[in-house]
């Protein structure tokens, strides 16, 4: 499990990084994380408040404390990480023991136990179904790594996790979802909870209003897509308050610079 934290620590991971991984684990723990990597997901423990409300219980943390941490880590999957005490053991368990050990409450608290901080979030993410890091493509073409601009439209607290779209025909199109790791996090949540227009399940749809600066590694086709693409690597590197919506320029100016 530690090693499987560490593997995806970063984002997504490339394929070189993924082959040592398998190596070092083995046969089992590889085909469990490529199934992970590949969008599958274990079946959902708990959401992530009843996630953090059994460890607050569990480490006797008071209801005030729990929402004074959340102003400074929003995320519940990694407060909850971070209120257990250090592990109390030397060993820990496999990412297949590790996901087949998330049945109940107090089986998910004393799995916790075994495991430092970093590990104990990509656990949280497993548990609470909000794990979304797929392994990187292999570029189909030459490298076309690049930077553009994007307009959030839909957000998820709990990753947070973020869809950014483009212009396209006088509508806004989905070009992709990245995990926000911004030093302004804190502050987007904070915007995003006052700017809420419509809500799906966790999904919070948001006024587009926010640019944002995003980099990828590079573009493959996806006919699935409404965008018609995939960014590789993408990764969110800046918040463009300077930049106005209306000033973002259309999918047509990325895919014309990329294909």
């Amino acid at each position: 499990m530690i090693r499987f934290a560490r593997l995806v620590a970063q984002g997504a991971p490339q394929p070189q990084a993924f082959a040592a991984y398998q190596a070092e684990v083995g046969p089992e723990d590889g085909a469990t994380a490529l199934r992970l990597l590949s969008g599958q997901r274990p079946k959902r423990l708990a959401p992530p408040a009843t996630l953090l409300d059994w460890v607050a219980k569990a480490t006797n943390t008071p209801a005030f404390l729990i929402e004074a941490c959340l102003k400074t880590c929003p995320d519940k999957a990694e407060l909850a990480a971070l209120l257990l005490p250090p592990p109390t053991t030397a060993t820990a368990p496999t990412l297949t023991e590790a996901l087949a050990s998330l049945t109940s409450a107090p089986a998910y608290l004393a799995l916790s136990r075994t495991l430092p901080p970093k590990a104990r979030t990509i656990l949280n993410r497993l548990a609470t179904g909000t794990f979304r890091t797929k392994l990187a493509l292999p570029q189909t073409g030459p490298q076309t790594p690049g930077r553009c601009l994007a307009i959030l439209t839909l957000i998820d607290p709990s990753g947070p996790e973020a869809t950014f779209a483009l212009p396209h025909d006088n509508t806004l199109v989905p070009l992709t979802r990245l995990r926000v790791t911004l030093p302004q996090t804190p502050a987007l949540l904070a915007w995003a909870r006052a700017h809420v227009t419509d809500r799906f399940g966790p999904l919070r749809q948001v006024a587009p209003t926010q640019v944002f600066e995003l980099a990828f590694d590079g573009i493959t086709p996806n006919a699935r897509r409404k965008s018609g693409i995939d960014l590789v690597g993408g990764r969110v590197i800046a918040w463009a308050k300077v930049v106005q919506a209306c000033d973002v320029p259309p999918l047509s100016a990325l895919l014309a610079q990329h294909t």
